[in-house]
C-alpha cells in the first residue's frame, strides 16, 4: 500500500490487497453440453489473477520449455480459445468506422496519489492508487459502456527489431505498452475479468531513438533499477509520480479494434482491444533498463512477449 494512504475499499493497488474471491465462469445454454463448452468456462480464483495477468509461474515465455507459449492451453484451457490476441492487424483489410463518438479518456492528466512498481518476474507493472474521483476513465470509440483504468505493463525483446506483441502489416516493434481498463459496471479488474466485456487494453508501439544511450525520455524508467529483482516493489511518491499523459501524450490518434484476449495465461477471451496508430518513443537507456530486470529463474528479461494468434473470424476496425 502507498505510504500515509488509507485502505480504500475496490480501487487500491491490486487485485490481491481488493478484492474478494469471485468465480470466472459463462454458461451457454445448449442442449449439447460438448459443443457449448469455451475455454473460458473453468473456475478462475481471484488470487490466481493479479492485474488483468496470471499470478502463477507455471509457464514461460521460451517455445522450448514443456510450458513454453504452444502449451500454455495446459496451464489455462482459454489459451487455446478462437479469439486470442495478439494478431498481426493487416490495415488493408480493417474495417473502417466513420461515424462513431470519439474515444476518451476522461482524467488524462490527472496525477495518482502514489504509484507501486512491481517486477512480475515477467514483466514490469505500473499500478497507481487515485483519490476520490480521479481514477482515469475511457468511453467512445467502440466500447459501449466507461471503463476505469488499473494498470499498465510492458512487452520487449532482445533487441530494437522484436518485441511487441501485436504486428502491424507483420511489422513488429521494440517495444509495447498495454493500458488496462476495466468496466465501471463491475466492482473491481478482478470481477471484471471474466466477463466477456469486462476489460480494454490499449496498446502503443514504441520506436526506439538513435543514440540515446546516456538519456531517458520516460518517466516510468526511472524506476526500473528500483524493482530489478523479481518480485520486487517500490513506491513511486506523489512528487514523483506521472499521469497517463505523461505516458501516451495527447488524445487525437487513430486506432485499430477488435475482440481478443489476455495475452498471458488465464488468456481470457474478454478483452476489447484499442491498438493505437501513434508511436511513442523510447531510448536505448529505456530499453537497456528493461533488459535489465530479472525474471524468477534468474536470467535477464529480454523476451517477454506472445506470438501473433490466429484472427480467425474476427474483424478488425479501423477508427
Amino acid at each position: 500500500m502507498c505510504a500515509g494512504v488509507a485502505t480504500m475499499s475496490a480501487l487500491c493497488l491490486s487485485l490481491l490487497l481488493a478484492c474478494q474471491p469471485v468465480v470466472f465462469a459463462r454458461g451457454y445454454a445448449q442442449e449439447d453440453a460438448a459443443a457449448s463448452w469455451h475455454p473460458n468456462e473453468v473456475s478462475y480464483d481471484e488470487t490466481e489473477v493479479k492485474g488483468g495477468r496470471s499470478n502463477q509461474q507455471s509457464w514461460s515465455y521460451t517455445l522450448s520449455d514443456a510450458l513454453g507459449p504452444p502449451n500454455w492451453p495446459i496451464v489455462a484451457p482459454a489459451c487455446g480459445g478462437q479469439f486470442q490476441s495478439p494478431i498481426n492487424i493487416n490495415t488493408s483489410r480493417a474495417l473502417r468506422v466513420n461515424r462513431k463518438v470519439p474515444l476518451e479518456i476522461v482524467g488524462l492528466q490527472n496525477r495518482p496519489i502514489c504509484i507501486t512498481a512491481e517486477n512480475e518476474g515477467y514483466s514490469v507493472k505500473f499500478t497507481p492508487k487515485w483519490g476520490f474521483r480521479t481514477r482515469p476513465m475511457m468511453r467512445g470509440g467502440p466500447l459501449k459502456t466507461a471503463y476505469f483504468f488499473e494498470q499498465m505493463h510492458f512487452h520487449w525483446g532482445p533487441n530494437n527489431t522484436e518485441g511487441s506483441e501485436h504486428r502491424i502489416n507483420g511489422q513488429q516493434f521494440p517495444l509495447e505498452v498495454h493500458l488496462v481498463f476495466y468496466n465501471r459496471l463491475y466492482g473491481s479488474l478482478a470481477e471484471a475479468a471474466g466477463e466477456v466485456d469486462g476489460l480494454a487494453v490499449v496498446g502503443f508501439f514504441y520506436d526506439v531513438v538513435p543514440g540515446s544511450s546516456s538519456f531517458s525520455l520516460n518517466s516510468w524508467s526511472n524506476f526500473l533499477p528500483q524493482v530489478r529483482q523479481p518480485g520486487a516493489k517500490f513506491e513511486i511518491s506523489p512528487i514523483r509520480s506521472f499521469s497517463l499523459q505523461d505516458v501516451v501524450g495527447a488524445m487525437g490518434w487513430s486506432y485499430y479494434s477488435y475482440d481478443g484476449s489476455l495475452t498471458t495465461p488465464p488468456c481470457l477471451e474478454t478483452v476489447n482491444w484499442i491498438v493505437s496508430n501513434k508511436r511513442l518513443s523510447a531510448t536505448e537507456l529505456d530499453m537497456s533498463r528493461l533488459r535489465s530486470l530479472i525474471t524468477k529463474q534468474g536470467k535477464q528479461m529480454v523476451l517477454n512477449y506472445r506470438s501473433p494468434q490466429p484472427q480467425n473470424t474476427r474483424r478488425v476496425f479501423f477508427y
